[in-house]
């Protein structure tokens, strides 16, 4: 008897689905730090002071250490500015890896100035950005970073059912359109992670057979003008009779909007 086993694009699933070798370090990609600086200058949202040792972390929170924060594994982003007092800072983490941190401020309505300050301790080999701003933190090859596998966790899990195992790419462009797909309850943390005037939100529909289950795969191929990003499902070494269940996945993935995106339905 054949048995549906529908993956549901979650950060619990996508750490079974993807496989990332050498992945060893259990510890959080982003703390938030509960700790307020002696010595802070007050600038734009978007420009965090990034601090790399001790000794920097010193000129802005004096010489006692910060507790919880180990500089060989970690960096801290000290976010300052003075705006309205409702003014929201945000964050979204991509699961990857490394994992991608992209950060995002919602401007508050009341006219009054108050002076914001958040700290937050990153692990040194996440990658992390400003949204509306180019990358500035993280490291590791640039072309591959382009594709951005994204956290989605909607409210209502039964649409994972509804949107997988098609096999194909479908291409969001504009909010309205993941609004159109999910619902706006389901869509609000994936828009939140994409930067539309640059990027396209790309929702790959795929299944395999298992046990063993294939894997999703992507590969970019072809030079700064004319490029293009193909999924396709990698099947497990060694082949065999895989037929006692089918797995559905649906996840979404930011590329950018230049890049043409293909599915290959045939698995590898």
């Amino acid at each position: 008897m054949l048995t549906r086993d529908f993956v549901l694009a979650t950060v619990a699933v996508c750490a079974t689905v993807f496989t990332f070798p050498g992945r060893g370090d259990a510890q959080e990609p982003i703390i938030r730090l509960n700790v307020k600086p002696t010595k802070v200058a007050f600038g734009k949202w978007s420009q965090p002071t990034v601090l790399r040792t001790a000794e920097e972390a010193a000129k802005h929170f004096g010489e006692k250490p910060l507790e919880g924060v180990d500089f060989k594994k970690q960096i801290v982003l000290l976010f300052a500015w003075q705006g309205s007092g409702g003014d929201k800072l945000d964050y979204v983490v991509a699961e990857s890896f490394p994992e991608q941190i992209m950060f995002s401020m919602k401007p508050g309505l009341t006219r009054d100035l108050r002076q914001h300050v958040h700290v937050f301790a990153l692990r040194s080999n996440v990658k992390w950005s400003i949204k509306g701003v180019k990358a500035v933190g993280g490291g590791g090859d640039s072309k591959a970073s382009e594709v951005r596998h994204l956290v989605f966790a909607p409210k209502d899990p039964t649409i994972a059912l509804i949107i997988g195992g098609m096999n194909k790419v479908t291409s969001l462009t504009d909010a309205e359109a993941v609004e159109k797909l999910l619902g706006k309850n389901n869509a609000k943390a994936l828009i939140a992670s994409v930067d539309f005037d640059k990027e396209q939100l790309v929702l790959v529909s795929w299944s395999t057979s298992g046990p063993p289950d294939g894997v999703l795969r992507h590969e970019m191929k072809g030079d700064a003008k004319d490029r293009k990003v193909t999924f396709y499902v990698q099947g497990p070494p060694g082949g065999g009779a895989r037929g006692q269940r089918l797995r559905l996945g649906a996840d979404f993935f930011a590329v950018p909007r230049s890049v043409t995106v293909v599915y290959d339905s045939k698995e590898r």
